[in-house]
């Protein structure tokens, strides 16, 4: 008697049941990559039906195929599907020295970001290795502590020695030490996260930081939507987006979720859109080097899952957001949710620390732009205490270039130069860990008074106040003088005292009339 045909599962758990108990024995065949859950495709169209996605390295006819390794067309009723796939490699920069990666470098995005925001270049202080910073978590007490939500292998880069939780600080856009002791755009630091059987990684956000719940390019977050058979087999082609550091913008569809390889589980693969330009060569990619950590997120604007692979076919791979939120909630015991949020001008401040109050002639010069004031006084006019240079938004290496440039066409100028060269390690060392100094620095207006001056050459218009704290601006920068003085080495002090004698008045000066300044006081020195 024959036996009777047996109807295909269709609730999501019997599919998996089924996928899962045939995932080893079609892993065993050598030609296989991955499987995983998706629609069953014929001509290019779905069907509408579940199937068991078998991913192959190379597709052959079937009399082709050695005994034993042909796919077979149902297991437990539930239909097959074989497509082409490879083997995904994690989104590590630089990339491998087989491809042609090398060649879009160049293309990074080394957009300084502030207030935060998802979709931004991110690089762990002491690495070169760049990644990406895919969206903003809160913590699900206080939606003001910020989190910044990325892949472990961006973190813990493979030119990093060690990560320590907590300590281990993460910049955006470049981490390096230069832009440390000038300008620091650390944003915060590694609080937890792994690479066993994951490769997901928060940064949490420092004290004072602003962040918006958007992501560049993409727009708000509206959330998070956990990805399920619905979405990938009736919503075929179920659209998603992401943002990297690398590749920018790229766009793409859900061809399998609930994937697994020899060596991960549960992933989403993702086929880039075929006017797609994300990577080198004649291959079309999703993702390539350095867009590590970059969210994955539906045509709502909803995040499904976290970018943290692809393979040599252009395909993208992703963990599901809501078992990203699990681990990080059930190991690392950190409650987080994706931020969302509907308006385009929140911005959320990370409480905690001092802050100290910006002279009311420094803010003057920033109020006309609600923008910049914002980011540069912070909330209420005061701005965080024990960070050097407390501004959201340094300059560009653009603008920096043109600075050195116009500084160097004169004695006085070059002197300055030379100055931080030789001393913007000590002094930054000063300002953030002699308590005294920190305190007397910032109370009495030097950080705000710094972060106007870095502002003054892409603002020609704007101008240094004359007075500070009511009194003459060049008497509260000698009172900051001295107390410098007083805890720095005898090299620095002396210096000091050489940059003070050519200093100008610069009382009321735009950027324009500084550097003139300082040529004319050269002159009169040479008299």
């Amino acid at each position: 008697m024959a036996e009777t045909p047996r109807d295909p599962p269709t609730d999501s758990e019997a599919i998996a049941r089924v996928k899962q108990s045939a995932t080893e024995r079609l892993l065993a065949i050598p030609n296989v990559a991955s499987v995983g859950i998706g629609p069953k495709v014929v001509g290019g169209e779905a069907s509408g039906e579940p199937a068991i996605k078998v991913f192959v390295r190379h597709k052959l006819p079937a009399d082709q195929v050695p005994a034993g390794e042909l796919i077979p067309p149902t297991i437990e009723a539930l239909k097959t599907d074989v497509e082409i796939g490879g083997d995904p490699v994690p989104l590590a920069d630089p990339a491998p020295v087989d491809r042609p990666g090398e060649i879009y470098l160049a293309r990074f995005d080394q957009t300084t970001y502030r207030p935060v925001v998802g979709g931004a270049r991110i690089v762990t202080v002491g690495s070169s290795a760049p990644g990406t910073l895919g969206c903003l978590m809160w913590d699900t007490s206080n939606h003001d502590v910020g989190y910044g939500l990325t892949c472990m292998h961006v973190v813990d880069a493979l030119d990093i020695v060690e990560v320590i939780k907590d300590k281990t600080q993460i910049g955006q856009p470049t981490g390096s030490d230069f832009s440390k002791g000038c300008c620091n755009d650390v944003i915060g630091v590694w609080a937890g996260g792994g690479q066993v059987a994951r490769d997901e990684a928060l940064v949490r956000l420092s004290s004072g930081m602003k962040w918006k719940t958007q992501i560049t390019e993409i727009g708000l977050v509206a959330g998070k939507h956990p990805l399920s058979e619905t979405d990938v087999i009736d919503g075929y082609p179920y659209k998603v987006a992401k943002r990297g550091a690398h590749t920018g913008l790229t766009g793409g569809y859900l061809l399998a979720h609930r994937v697994t390889t020899r060596e991960l589980d549960d992933l989403i693969i993702i086929k880039p859109n075929p006017n797609s330009d994300a990577g080198p060569g004649d291959v079309v990619f999703f993702a390539y080097e350095g867009d590590s950590g970059s969210a994955l997120v539906n045509s709502a604007n909803e995040v499904v899952g976290l970018v943290a692979r692809r393979d040599e076919h252009g395909f993208g791979y992703a963990y599901h957001i809501d078992a990203v939120l699990s681990r990080l909630n059930d190991i690392d015991k950190i409650a987080v949710d994706v931020a969302s949020s509907t308006d385009l001008n929140e911005i959320h401040t990370v409480p905690g620390g001092t802050s100290v109050a910006v002279p009311v002639e420094v803010a003057e010069r920033v109020a006309a732009d609600p923008v910049d004031a914002l980011a540069f006084t912070g909330a209420n006019g005061r701005a965080p205490l024990g960070r050097p240079w407390f501004s959201d938004l340094p300059p560009t290496a653009t603008i920096m270039g043109r600075v050195r440039a116009d500084l160097a066409a004169s004695g006085s100028g070059r002197l300055l130069l030379e100055f931080w060269q030789t001393h913007h390690g000590e002094l930054t060392d000063l300002i953030e860990r002699d308590r005294h100094v920190t305190i007397i620095w910032h109370r009495g207006g030097g950080a705000a008074l710094t972060q106007l001056l870095l502002r003054l050459p892409a603002d020609r218009s704007r101008a240094l106040p004359a007075t500070l704290y009511g009194e003459p601006l060049m008497r509260s920068v000698d009172r900051l003088h001295t107390v410098v003085a007083r805890s720095a080495s005898e090299h620095l002090r002396t210096d000091l005292d050489r940059v003070r004698a050519v200093m100008p008045d610069l009382a009321g000066l735009t950027y324009a009339e500084i550097v003139a300044a300082l040529g004319a006081t050269e002159l009169v020195l040479d008299d």
